[in-house]
């Protein structure tokens, strides 16, 4: 297979070609170099595509194209479209103000930078996505009558600053010991 047209991936030279299925587990083996953050961003982006949808047939539904404004012009208290749009922005990548993007790196980094196991790796992924998803879920839902968004929304914001402080924390402890070698 010729990948010439992809600049990124390295070339094989035909002094020494692979096999398919040795150029398959190379590609394989790079493309998941850090599968813990592939799998944890990957499913995180799947979740924001959701919202975003949600937000978008809401402005088909109301008309309410761009902001709260309606076609005319006019300003709209439309509390509904304002929750799927925070649950929404919740995610996007706008530093320092939104969380995810700034997990995700301390995911990165803990598992290419570190000597802690996949495991406990793949459970701070785990954690975090989880916080960040509860939050998500109490914006969107903060408008249903009857629904106590706080707990969730709480819950999430606490467990999302846990999660950052405490891999702040460690990275911070291990790139220190780094340097002092």
């Amino acid at each position: 297979m010729n990948l010439d047209f992809l600049p990124f991936l390295p070339s094989f030279s035909p002094a020494s070609p692979l096999s398919g299925e040795q150029e398959a587990n190379t590609l394989s083996a790079m493309a998941l170099a850090a599968p813990i953050t592939c799998a944890t961003a990957g499913s995180l982006s799947v979740v924001y595509g959701y919202l975003q949808l949600k937000t978008a047939l809401h402005r088909v539904q109301t008309k309410l194209i761009f902001g709260t404004k309606k076609e005319d012009g006019t300003e709209a208290e439309d509390m509904e479209l304002v929750a799927k749009m925070r649950a929404g922005g919740n995610m996007q990548v706008r530093f320092p103000n939104e969380f995810v993007p700034t997990g995700l790196i301390l995911l990165l980094l803990l598992e290419t930078s570190t000597q802690l196991s996949p495991k406990l790796v793949a459970a701070f992924g785990a954690v975090f996505a989880v916080s960040r998803l509860s939050h998500a879920y109490a914006l969107a839902s903060a408008c249903k009558p009857g629904f106590n968004h706080i707990p969730p929304r709480k819950y999430g914001f606490l467990t999302t600053i846990g999660c950052l402080v405490a891999a702040g924390s460690y990275l911070t402890y291990a790139g220190v010991q780094a340097l002092r070698k």
